[in-house]
């Protein structure tokens, strides 16, 4: 993956989305998922080991095991984790839309194929939308990435992620007057999460708002690192209306 198609994945929020109701003699499994919610990521996986040796084939504490590893930045070992609780229990969604974040960052095409299986299967499902416009984007193909993060909201207005998600494709694809008013609010919100900041400077880097960028990021960042960051984020900005050789940039 090229440097600037990893910043982007560093800068676009992902959704899991609860694990299938599987068949499973093992309650652990509720309690590892508790964990996982929580930020205990190392503590599931380490529990899905004494899971796993008592019942090697769970489906549901395969899928825990794997969720954690995502969680871990170790997708690369959760992919195939996942494809056997797919091939345990093909209607998985979970191991879907898991294999799809984990695969996200080498294969963005096969993580959106799997993303719209999800959704076929499940026009509802919201992370499942919100993972597409991932996927879509890191494709550059942001016009379709922008109706997917829209259907996310659509389903589930609340979902920051994909309101996150949809300034920063509006700002990749020059589109900033929308995208700094979308994400505005969410950044300078008194629960925002440096992330979210983050995020907010690369909107304003990319519309070429440097100074606010900067400002923005000097509440989490010492000096060197805020420059830093600002070259990388500039390093986005494509002007408003420009269009790259194989990319969409229709508005939805």
């Amino acid at each position: 993956m090229r440097p600037l198609s990893l910043t982007l994945l560093l800068l676009l929020a992902a959704c899991g989305a609860p694990a299938n109701r599987v068949a499973t003699a093992d309650s652990g499994v509720t309690v590892g998922r508790a964990t996982l919610a929580s930020g205990g990521a190392e503590l599931a996986l380490q529990m899905t080991d004494t899971m796993l040796n008592a019942a090697p084939s769970d489906p549901a504490a395969l899928l825990l095991r794997a969720d954690a590893l995502v969680a871990l930045d170790r997708g690369a070992e959760a992919a195939p984790i996942y494809r056997r609780v797919i091939a345990l229990d093909p209607a998985s969604k979970g191991a879907r839309l898991g294999l799809g974040r984990a695969l996200m960052a080498t294969d963005a095409a096969e993580a959106e194929r799997l993303f719209t299986a999800v959704l076929d299967a499940d026009p509802a499902n919201a992370a499942a939308a919100n993972n597409l416009g991932i996927a879509r984007d890191l494709q550059n193909r942001h016009g379709e990435a922008q109706l997917a993060y829209r259907r996310a909201l659509a389903l589930a207005p609340a979902m920051q992620a994909a309101a996150v998600n949809l300034a920063l494709s509006l700002g990749l694809s020059g589109q900033s007057a929308e995208a700094i008013p979308l994400l505005r609010p969410l950044a300078q919100a008194p629960n925002a999460t440096a992330k979210v900041r983050h995020d907010m400077a690369a909107v304003l880097a990319m519309a070429g708002e440097r100074g606010s960028a900067a400002q923005m990021l000097a509440v989490d960042l010492p000096d060197r690192e805020v420059e830093q960051a600002l070259g990388i984020f500039s390093a986005l900005r494509r002007p408003s209306g420009a269009v790259r050789p194989g990319v969409t940039t229709n508005a939805p």
